[in-house]
């Protein structure tokens, strides 16, 4: 595995995934949404995003065999790269990983193709390469887009105390749609993130109160978007994804025993 290179400043992402296992997953997103509390802590301060991820490597795999993922990230006007690698799971289910994430610049592109060691890759029109454009900026550097998904998030924080309190986590309500050059396919998922030193307690106690709440509708998942997305993709490429979505490309219960085999 890759040693990090200490210039780009990572940290320590510490969350869990639980997937929404439902014929009306809709249902179950504005149950969640609409909740103030889970176990003994309160949700706090709604917010709606739209995020557009793509994801990169070059066309011999030199990140993902060194298991590190490289995105940009559009929020509303912001992009933001982002790097995650040093994946580890945890004995309740959740998933702890170092993360940067900074706002994109052309200067930090250079520094992470410098740090990382990429292969130098000279383009053809490097001198036409739009310079304000990451995505663009990163093929220059001989980067290829592997993935690309749209996730509406519902926001809240978690906290002990009124509003305004110490946020410990978030929770996320995210409804994801996988863009593939000829399918798209949606999922609908629930992410708590640690957002403090005591957030891996909080991440693991709110887990536990939905899953008991929820029973099998809620199904842990040890796989990151950027995994489940490949195995979709191969299931895609495979023909053997037809009967596991509905009449809306939404991914159907029994598609996440298929993909857990091949993940």
């Amino acid at each position: 595995m890759v040693k990090l290179p200490q210039a780009l400043g990572f940290g320590r992402e510490i969350e869990s995934i639980l997937l929404i296992l439902s014929d009306h997953p809709e249902e179950i997103v504005r149950k969640i949404a609409d909740k103030k509390s889970v176990g003994d802590y309160r949700l706090v301060g709604e917010k709606t995003k739209l995020l557009a991820d793509t994801y990169f490597d070059t066309p011999n795999h030199f990140l993902s065999h060194r298991k590190l993922n490289l995105r940009i990230r559009t929020d509303n006007q912001d992009r933001w790269i982002t790097m995650k690698t040093h994946p580890r799971r945890t004995l309740w289910g959740g998933m702890v990983r170092s993360e940067m994430e900074v706002p994109w610049s052309n200067e930090t592109i250079e520094k992470v193709v410098s740090e990382l060691k990429i292969p130098h890759h000279s383009s053809s029109n490097a001198g036409q390469t739009n310079l304000s454009d990451p995505i663009e900026l990163l093929k220059s550097k001989g980067l290829v887009p592997i993935q690309h998904r749209e996730t509406q998030r519902q926001v809240r924080g978690v906290t002990l105390g009124p509003e305004g309190s110490q946020v410990l986590a978030e929770l996320d309500i995210d409804s994801v749609l996988y863009d593939f050059d000829d399918q798209r396919i949606r999922l609908f998922e629930i992410e708590v993130e640690s957002k403090s030193e005591k957030g891996q307690n909080v991440v693991k106690s709110v887990t536990k109160s939905l899953k008991g709440e929820y029973g099998p509708i809620l199904r842990s998942w040890r796989h990151g978007k950027l995994a489940t997305g490949t195995g979709i993709a191969k299931l895609l490429k495979s023909g053997e994804l037809r009967p596991l979505i509905d009449a809306e490309n939404r991914l159907l219960p029994a598609a996440y025993d298929r993909l857990n085999r091949i993940l």
